[in-house]
């Protein structure tokens, strides 16, 4: 064979080889997202999935995170909003599942023996901490862990404490959808509303200094 037929078929078999490794390559799986009824009760934002090895923290992919509604609360400061999250985050520790931390039910055993024992300490160290910033939050304990932790709106919790009563809307409707009317459950008065914000921010100011507290004694102990 010719030495130029020889390079071509030469090159023709990589072209080849190197297509069928391009097209055999498996596609990374995107996220699943929330359902249309997940979404209407609740916000959430794509983040990253975040492994603590020896190494570090590594990246090891994405999901979807129901995302606080404190978050869209008007008149929070920087420092309100570190304190919530971070009493939300140790909230969400002391809530792990036992049977999942003891199992370590990940893809593979991801972590194995040492990634459940991992998660069992976070879970006790999330409930300690609970404990622990709550014990500074008096009588306005009730009102802040409806907002920051059980997502409850300020109407909410005042329907809930005070009761509520049923007043029609009119729903425009948006395109082809037609007006229509909707019976909504509001409090049964404004000052309601206003008395469970008030002391939704009352409770914050001693949200804030027990945060504080806490993180300084943790920040002298190492």
């Amino acid at each position: 064979m010719p030495k130029t037929e020889t390079i071509a078929a030469l090159a023709a078999q990589t072209k080849a080889r190197s297509s069928a490794a391009t097209a055999t390559k498996p596609r990374k799986a995107l996220p699943a997202g929330p359902t249309p009824e997940q979404r209407r009760h609740a916000t959430y934002v794509e983040q990253d999935i975040v492994d603590v090895k020896l190494k570090g923290r590594v990246t090891i992919g994405k999901a979807y995170r129901k995302q606080p509604k404190f978050e869209k609360i008007e008149g929070l400061g920087s420092e309100q909003l570190k304190a919530l999250r971070f009493y939300r985050a140790a909230f969400d520790a002391s809530e792990m599942s036992e049977t999942r931390c003891a199992l370590d039910v990940r893809p593979r055993g991801a972590s194995g023996s040492d990634g459940a024992i991992t998660a069992i300490e976070a879970r006790a160290f999330g409930a300690t901490t609970l404990r622990g910033i709550e014990r500074h939050l008096g009588a306005m304990v009730h009102t802040l862990r409806d907002v920051a932790l059980l997502d409850f709106t300020f109407s909410e919790v005042a329907m809930k404490r005070f009761g509520s009563r049923e007043v029609d809307w009119i729903d425009v409707g948006k395109g082809k959808r037609n007006p229509r009317s909707i019976v909504k459950l509001v409090p049964k008065s404004g000052t309601h509303r206003q008395i469970v914000r008030d002391e939704f921010f009352a409770g914050l100011r001693a949200l804030v200094m027990a945060v504080e507290q806490y993180v300084e004694r943790r920040r002298d102990s190492t």
